[in-house]
């Protein structure tokens, strides 16, 4: 069976934070030649830390707060 959610955390030094995103189309856009990247700062250099089918497997490894009604993750100084 297929893993649904993907997690990557983001390499850049000065941002390092994380997307979940669907393992279905991440394979999609790579297939047709084109990237992911960090949604946060648009750093192509993206590590890949789990997969699972459970989102809160994804959201496991770094904490996550919810700031006027969406969630936001919380930076680890």
């Amino acid at each position: 069976m297929k893993l649904i959610y993907t997690a990557y955390k983001c390499k850049n030094s000065k941002c390092g934070k994380d997307s979940i995103l669907i393992t279905e189309e991440v394979e999609d856009t790579l297939k047709q030649g084109k990237y992911i990247s960090c949604s946060h700062c648009g750093c192509k250099n993206l590590r890949e830390e789990n997969r699972s089918n459970d989102l809160r497997e994804c959201m496991d490894h770094a904490t996550y707060k919810k700031v006027h009604g969406a969630i936001r993750q919380v930076r680890h100084s």
